[in-house]
């Protein structure tokens, strides 16, 4: 397995821009050396056999089309029936910025 780098935690917390204790950086340190290793243990895999995964629950495409159902079409009078406000035929509404 390949030796973790030495990791310089003071740089890596000022890019994600926190403060750290010693105590913290301590921990953190171990948790991050950790990590890495574990990602080196993962590099070691050989996966030259193993096709790649693009999902894993087996569905297939579920979207319906569209169909319009006739019976649930509203008339512009009836679909303005109870508008706070309407003009010409559109429902009025406040500006968003």
């Amino acid at each position: 397995m390949a030796k973790a780098p030495v990791l310089d935690i003071d740089y890596i917390a000022k890019l994600a821009r926190l403060t750290l204790t010693s105590s913290e950086k301590e921990r953190f340190s171990r948790e991050l050396k950790d990590v890495l290793n574990h990602v080196a243990k993962l590099k070691e895999q050989d996966l030259s056999n193993i096709a790649p995964t693009f999902q894993t629950t087996g569905s297939t495409d579920v979207v319906r089309e569209d169909e319009v159902d006739q019976n649930r079409i509203l008339s512009p009078v009836e679909a303005l029936a109870n508008a706070k406000k309407k003009e010409r035929g559109l429902f009025q509404v406040p500006k968003v910025l």
